[in-house]
């Protein structure tokens, strides 16, 4: 093997020397673009791209689940208005053409008033959307309405007679109204229920009417009758805390019919055939009102 002069392995040295301080600056530099480059991916690509547990990206919050349900017993008050249909129909016995002076007509009092009393029931939720419940209520009433009509006609479809005094009058008050239902309701809203409701409907209702011939005779009926009917309807309920609502109902009701006959009276005296005028009074109506509710 040749052997290298002194001056020449200086040399060698120094070149070995010098390559090996350009190598560590290649890497150097090139450790740095990549850390550059890694870093400047990291702010490009945005919080996603962080390490598990130090992630920036913010997340809406869930909603809050229903605080409410409707499952419990209630009791409350409510208070509206009514109004209704009370058709009274006058038919003469035995027919039109044997009693001459009366045809067959009809009077319209059409009474209406305010209503006002409590209510209990039961509701129990069996889902988010779905809410079924009993309820029972009973209210005074102030619905009633007359009315009178002068000159009626006669079999002949003539004025019987144009006197003021001679006169066919219709009455009907209803004193108290209670209903016995079912309700079925569904909740959109946390605190809100939209429901409909039916069952049976019963009330005190005063009935009266006269066919007056102003000569003395006169076939008035008076009396009273608690019927039982039906009714339905729907409302709103909503939630103001967890034990008080408010709601808003319509019903419409149905008591049925109710029908008297009459013998004439001559100044006040019963007389037997062949003069009668029957009776018949229709009883439907509507009722809105507003109650607040306490639930147990």
């Amino acid at each position: 093997m040749k052997q290298l002069a002194p001056e020449e392995k200086h040399l060698t040295s120094l070149t070995f020397l010098t390559k090996t301080k350009t190598m560590k600056q290649l890497i150097r530099l090139t450790t740095l673009f990549c850390a550059c480059a890694a870093l400047a991916v990291t702010v490009m690509a945005g919080p996603e791209s962080l390490p598990s547990g130090k992630e920036m990206k913010q997340v809406a919050p869930a909603p809050p689940e229903c605080d409410f349900t409707w499952t419990g017993f209630y009791a409350g008050i409510n208070g509206g208005y009514g109004w209704g249909n009370a058709d009274t129909h006058f038919n003469p016995l035995p027919d039109a053409a044997t009693f001459g002076d009366l045809a067959p007509q009809t009077l319209n009092p059409d009474p209406s008033g305010f209503i006002g009393g409590g209510q209990i029931g039961y509701n129990f939720q069996l889902n988010k959307w779905l809410v079924l419940g009993v309820e029972t209520d009973f209210q005074g009433s102030d619905i009633e309405g007359s009315r009178r009509r002068s000159g009626f006609l006669d079999f002949g479809g003539d004025i019987a007679n144009d006197n003021p005094d001679v006169f066919l009058e219709a009455h009907e008050r209803m004193q108290w109204f209670g209903t016995a239902r079912g309700r079925i309701g569904f909740a959109p809203l946390c605190r809100l229920m939209i429901y409909a409701t039916g069952g049976l409907a019963y009330g005190n209702v005063d009935y009266s009417a006269n066919t007056n011939f102003d000569n003395g005779f006169t076939y008035p009926v008076s009396f009273t009758r608690t019927n039982l009917g039906w009714t339905v309807g729907g409302g709103l309920e909503y939630a103001i805390g967890h034990h008080w609502s408010v709601k808003a109902e319509y019903l419409y009701y149905d008591l049925g019919n109710e029908g008297k006959t009459r013998n004439q009276l001559d100044f006040g005296v019963p007389e037997g055939p062949p003069f009668f005028v029957h009776y018949n009074f229709e009883n439907t109506g509507n009722i809105v009102r507003g109650g607040l509710n306490f639930k147990f």
